[in-house]
């Protein structure tokens, strides 16, 4: 699928035009974080489980990169996030994570 493709031909291109979608990037990966960015990683071996809702409504009104492993099991590099946090007593696949991510800030924005 995607991710084959991706790692194949290093980037995906739309299908109506040349803009590229996805690029795969070269380390360290930080220089492309925007600059002065909180950086949040998830771990179910996080030292404290957080409801995710109510840790959202405690942003700043700065840039936040989520660091998201693809695996249910293993860890992420952790050395390149401020904080670490684990938001399920239990191993969450990448795509379950994101999927929360997501549901908490369109709560946070009011986005229906």
């Amino acid at each position: 699928g995607l991710m084959l493709q991706l790692l194949q031909k290093l980037s995906i291109r739309a299908t109506n035009g040349s803009d590229k979608l996805l690029k795969v990037v070269k380390q360290p990966v930080t220089k492309y974080f925007p600059p002065n960015a909180r950086r949040v990683g998830f771990s179910v071996s996080a030292p404290d489980v957080s409801d995710l809702r109510s840790w959202s409504e405690n942003l700043e009104d700065r840039a936040v990169v989520f660091v998201v492993g693809a695996m249910a099991h293993g860890k992420i590099d952790v050395s390149w996030t401020d904080e670490l946090i684990s938001i399920s007593n239990y191993p969450l696949s990448g795509a379950c994570c994101i999927g929360r991510i997501c549901n908490a800030l369109e709560q946070k924005l009011d986005i229906l």
